[in-house]
């Protein structure tokens, strides 16, 4: 069965509130920047589909935000296969500034 994170995106538009993202199929999972985590995906004709997910700024040199989404990751693989996705509510990591959690801003696909 296909299992899914739940996660609240913050956006002011159209695609704010909860984003489904497949946690199967994933070949790769990178902290890019200090403000995007990449998912790659293999998909059905040999080729890959990148998943961004964009945050408020990390530390420089930090992994926080991949760590979080593998995390979360590794929590939804472990439940049963009745539930189809769950909720990515582990705590977020700290902002650069050390201010406050960080916020998921937007999800896109490629």
């Amino acid at each position: 069965m296909e299992k899914f994170l739940k996660i609240w995106v913050t956006n002011t538009d159209e695609t704010a509130g909860y984003r489904y993202v497949s946690v199967n199929g994933i070949v790769s999972i990178v902290q890019a920047t200090t403000t995007t985590v990449t998912v790659t995906y293999r998909n059905n004709h040999s080729a890959t589909d990148i998943v961004t997910i964009t945050h408020d700024a990390i530390a420089a040199n930090a992994y926080t935000m991949r760590d979080w989404f593998t995390d979360s990751l590794e929590l939804a693989l472990a439940q049963n296969w009745q539930t189809s996705a769950i909720e990515a509510i582990s705590p977020m990591p700290q902002n650069a500034a050390d201010t406050a959690p960080v916020t998921v801003t937007a999800i896109g696909i490629a």
